[in-house]
């Protein structure tokens, strides 16, 4: 997955129509896609930097 979609799913669970809805289950849910996002994004980063040095 992208960091693109990690942070699409952390997004949809915080986005609740009914308030009340945000357990904290789902808040843990969706700190642990925001903590994938970040780690997608640093290795989305990191090959482009290596992909840079190599051409």
């Amino acid at each position: 997955m992208t960091s693109t979609e990690y942070r699409a799913r952390a997004e949809k669970l915080l986005t609740s129509k009914h308030p009340l809805d945000l357990s904290q289950h789902v808040i843990d849910q969706a700190a642990v896609w925001a903590q994938l996002a970040t780690a997608a994004a640093i290795a989305e980063a990191a090959e482009k930097q290596i992909a840079a040095v190599s051409v």
